[in-house]
């Protein structure tokens, strides 16, 4: 009986150090697996961060800027002093600009990185367009004479000098409750009747005011007070709200509400 007994006690000790050796080894395999992750995770971090831009090829000075990026294809050769003070001279190809406080930032290609890349103009010290060799004097100037030379120039000056007369339309048109391929329609043939934008496509403008934000009841009578203030000609636009007008049913009060709005602020301002 006590044989049987120490027999038990023999086979429950061998297994409780077979447990205990496989318990250390899965802890041993676990830390070197942990090891090894860490050791990629690092070696990836390197790569990472070798990879990063220097800062004379993303050079933005830390300027204020628009957010908009504004597109003119402009091939420069430049000499480039960074925020580091180091000089340096390369090609490059200026796809956009957005317009800064004090200065641009320049996007495009630089052939000496071989990358898309930012540049601040405060860090242009010379410039010439390679096509031309033609020295440019002052950088800011030159892209601004360039881009005015392009369609986008019209698109941006549109909505510069005439953005308050679209919105007026379209929110009359959206009063509905939404805006219809005829009364689109008629917004576009009022853009296109404004001396210097007949050129822009009907396709571009019919997208683009599928898209424009529709301003809300308050914020358009706000935006109407303040540009009649500010003189705006609303004489141009009461044959296109008529056209408009023709097109909405007599449940649609806003339409007539917003008709009326305008008539009585011009008519204060003028009595005033």
């Amino acid at each position: 009986m006590s044989y049987i007994i120490l027999v038990v006690l023999l086979v429950v000790i061998v297994f409780i150090i077979l447990n205990q050796n496989k318990k250390s080894k899965t802890n041993v395999k676990l830390q070197n697996q942990n090891q090894s992750d860490a050791s990629s995770e690092n070696e990836t971090e390197l790569v990472i961060n070798n990879d990063l831009p220097q800062s004379d090829f993303n050079d933005n000075y830390w300027i204020p800027v628009e957010s908009k990026k504004r597109e003119v294809k402009i091939n420069l050769y430049i000499k480039y002093k960074n925020s580091r003070s180091i000089i340096s001279e390369r090609q490059f190809d200026l796809y956009s600009f957005s317009r800064g406080e004090q200065g641009y930032h320049l996007h495009g290609y630089c052939h000496k990185k071989d990358r898309i890349i930012t540049l601040s103009s405060l860090g242009v010290l010379e410039a010439k367009e390679v096509s031309t060799n033609e020295n440019i004097p002052n950088i800011i100037e030159y892209i601004e004479k360039r881009y005015k030379e392009t369609i986008n120039y019209k698109q941006d000056l549109l909505f510069e000098e005439y953005g308050w007369a679209i919105y007026i339309l379209l929110y009359l048109s959206a009063s509905s409750g939404s805006v219809i391929k005829k009364e689109r329609d008629i917004i576009l043939f009022f853009i296109k009747s404004i001396k210097g934008f007949e050129e822009l496509s009907e396709e571009w403008i019919d997208e683009t005011i599928k898209d424009l934000y529709r301003p809300g009841k308050m914020e358009i009578r706000n935006w109407i007070k303040e540009r009649i203030k500010k003189s705006h000609n609303f004489d141009l636009l009461f044959p296109w709200i008529d056209k408009l007008e023709g097109l909405q049913s007599e449940n649609n009060k806003e339409f007539q509400n917003l008709k009326k709005y305008i008539l009585k602020q011009i008519s204060e301002i003028n009595n005033a």
